[in-house]
């Protein structure tokens, strides 16, 4: 049987720090009809929307973590922010929707931009995507606020006691392990939990996919993987020749392969600079270049490709690349979630953890990812036609889908 990649997203954990006195049980969510119209426009929007925000935390990343393999879900980061945001009001508001790039200020819309991806990978076969909330024992959400996650979000929500920290966050990791294959552990370290932690908003991705057209594993074979000009190591390096989308991008000085995964939509987008000391260079040009623009340039045609195997791991703590993009209230005591509990009381994010994993072999992709904020009170002869793609220098890649709807981005830098 063929091993599958396995891809497991982000999840955000938001702490929320509250003064006021604890309030009775969880109330009951009124459904209400969901009326989406012009379907497709709003599908690419949205994907053009989450593509702006995932170049803006993959620059921050870059900038903060220059010599790491980085890998993160900006779906499930955006996602989980998205969350946060339906709670909050005025000017806290007002950053999250420019910060996260969202298609409206009114937390209908921004919740069914939302539902539209959820929803049409709801009965997936391969790829699962989960959220739920975590509500300090005692207190209530909001009956809107509730609403909004239980229909659009597709989210349930739990109460946990966070001052007995040690237990509360082996629940919420737990969860987290479940909903990632067990890619995803140890999400959440007790101490971000206490007494005045209010909320963790949790946003999980699974997915496990074979290629369409898988590589040979007796054609894996070492060979170099050029960190620059001058040094090199031996790596597992795939080899397969078949039909993939392609497309030459001088204007990137670089060229792009598209990967896809059997029973979906989604593929793997890789653009490799062609210096194999380019990837800097390559990067500086994407903050100015839609996906779109990329993908609409690819062709199908015959292709030999190298792709190395590899495996990243990635964990990174993202208040700072929030507050870069424009999002600072949040963390601040002037910030507004007013809109979370039944009761208002003051909260701020107190912690944004992101942790992804990636493996890519010979069958498909495993990769996983949770984001947690916290709130608290080989071929030698090129036949003509064919081309070439071997990538043997560092690259970034993308997981997205067919509206370009990024779920997972990176960069290999070294194997």
């Amino acid at each position: 049987m063929d091993k599958p990649w396995h891809l497991h997203a982000c999840w955000l954990l938001v702490l929320l720090h509250l003064t006021s006195l604890p309030t009775e049980a969880q109330p009951q969510s009124n459904p209400q009809p969901n009326h989406n119209n012009n379907n497709m426009a709003n599908e690419v929007e949205f994907s053009r929307r989450l593509a702006i925000f995932s170049i803006n935390v993959y620059n921050q990343v870059s900038l903060l973590k220059p010599q790491e393999n980085v890998v993160f879900s900006p779906f499930s980061i955006q996602t989980c922010a998205a969350m946060a945001r339906l709670g909050a009001k005025k000017e806290t508001a007002e950053e999250l929707d420019r910060g996260l790039g969202l298609v409206s200020s009114d937390t209908q819309q921004i919740a069914e931009s939302f539902h539209q991806v959820l929803a049409t990978y709801e009965k997936s076969a391969i790829l699962r995507i989960a959220n739920k909330i975590f509500v300090m024992k005692g207190y209530t959400l909001d009956q809107d606020f509730n609403r909004l996650l239980t229909e659009q979000f597709l989210s349930s929500a739990e109460n946990l006691d966070f001052a007995q920290n040690t237990k509360a966050a082996s629940t919420i990791n737990q969860w987290v392990e479940q909903k990632t294959n067990n890619l995803i552990k140890d999400l959440i370290n007790p101490s971000v939990l206490s007494a005045d932690s209010r909320l963790v908003l949790v946003n999980a991705i699974h997915f496990k996919g074979n290629w369409v057209h898988q590589f040979d594993v007796r054609s894996t074979r070492p060979e170099p993987f050029y960190l620059n000009d001058v040094d090199s190591k031996n790596v597992p390096m795939m080899n397969v020749k078949e039909n993939f989308g392609y497309a030459e991008l001088p204007e990137l000085d670089a060229t792009a392969l598209q990967l896809p995964y059997k029973d979906s939509d989604l593929s793997m987008l890789i653009i490799l600079p062609n210096s194999k000391t380019g990837l800097p260079q390559l990067e500086e040009k994407l903050r100015s270049t839609q996906l779109s623009e990329i993908t609409k340039k690819l062709y199908q045609t015959k292709v030999i490709v190298k792709l190395p195997k590899f495996k990243a791991e990635f964990e990174m703590e993202l208040t700072d690349v929030f507050k870069k993009l424009g999002m600072s209230r949040m963390f601040s005591d002037s910030a507004n979630f007013s809109g979370m509990l039944e009761s208002p009381e003051a909260l701020k994010v107190s912690a944004i953890i992101h942790k992804a994993f990636i493996e890519v072999n010979e069958q498909g992709t495993e990769a996983a990812a949770a984001t947690v904020m916290g709130m608290r009170a080989s071929y030698i002869v090129n036949l003509r036609n064919e081309k070439d793609f071997y990538a043997d220098h560092p690259f970034t890649y993308y997981i997205l889908n067919k509206a370009n709807s990024i779920l997972f981005a990176g960069k290999l830098q070294n194997v």
